[in-house]
């Protein structure tokens, strides 16, 4: 695969970051319009204690669906922004207190837009293209709770994606990564910033249907070691400042059914972790549509 091929497979790839590991090393062309539609499925059966072991304290099911609209003014520049409605349900014996939210009933909010700003640097001998992002709360919503939708905290990230075509060694395949360091907002003064790391190896069985594999690493800078007790300063905060760490793999199938359009499958599951719910299941599905406004 050349760099113009696999800028044309960047109209259809272009909008699945929301969906895991989606990298975008190669972006689209210039004047072009991107939409996608991306629902998670995710299911959380036990919490990784400190030290990585684990406990069942509840389950825990989250719902989501994400609305994506990108566009590329140029061949080198790409805008996108995205936002998810969350739906969350906590099943168990041990709810948190001070909130009804561990009830046991699903609540639907929306949770945080996402807007992004990618520059294509290098596209040879290997893709290239840093970017930024900002997150921010589009309204107040609960944070406390395992059922909660999100954490209402404003981030800052950097990072890049790189990748290249296999083609010299493996014909039909490609490995893309990202890497990101986000600048979260501080809470009761405790620092908790966090590093994402995302690799894909990905191989097309026709030119219209692929297969990927796919690994994702977190580590937090800074945070604290849940759970905490109930006379903690921190309780309240707790899931907002976990130093969360974790190390998921998962792969997928996507089929584009035409030019600038195609769906996907995606499953992941956690290998490790820390601080945080460990996913015991995760399906994410996805459809997204690309639009040429040049001439």
């Amino acid at each position: 695969m050349n760099a113009a091929k696999m800028r044309r497979l960047a109209l259809v790839l272009m909008l699945l970051v929301p969906a895991f590991a989606g990298a975008q090393a190669w972006l689209p062309d210039e004047k072009t319009l991107g939409l996608s539609f991306v629902h998670n499925d995710v299911e959380n059966n036990e919490h990784y204690l400190p030290n990585g072991d684990e406990i069942d304290v509840g389950h825990t099911r989250v719902l989501s669906d994400a609305l994506s609209l990108g566009y590329s003014p140029s061949d080198r520049w790409l805008i996108s922004a995205s936002i998810p409605y969350v739906r969350a349900r906590y099943h168990g014996a041990h709810p948190h207190p001070y909130t009804n939210i561990d009830d046991g009933t699903y609540r639907g909010t929306f949770t945080d837009l996402r807007a992004e700003l990618h520059y294509q640097a290098v596209e040879k001998p290997f893709a290239f293209a840093p970017y930024v992002a900002v997150v921010t709360p589009v309204h107040s919503y609960r944070t406390l709770g395992h059922a909660a939708p999100g954490r209402h905290l404003n981030e800052q990230w950097i990072g890049f994606f790189t990748g290249k075509s296999l083609d010299d060694w493996l014909p039909r395949t490609y490995v893309q990564a990202r890497y990101n360091f986000a600048f979260v907002e501080k809470v009761i003064g405790v620092t908790h910033n966090r590093s994402n790391l995302d690799v894909e190896l990905g191989y097309f069985l026709t030119p219209q249907w692929s297969v990927r594999g796919l690994a994702s690493w977190q580590h937090t800078h800074g945070g604290i070691q849940v759970p905490v007790p109930l006379s903690s300063p921190y309780y309240t905060n707790h899931d907002r400042l976990a130093a969360e760490r974790f190390v998921e793999a998962g792969g997928g199938v996507a089929w584009s059914f035409f030019e600038n359009s195609g769906v996907f499958l995606l499953y992941k599951t956690a290998l490790s972790g820390a601080n945080g719910h460990r996913l015991s299941n995760g399906f994410i599905i996805g459809f997204a549509q690309a639009f040429s406004l040049g001439p």
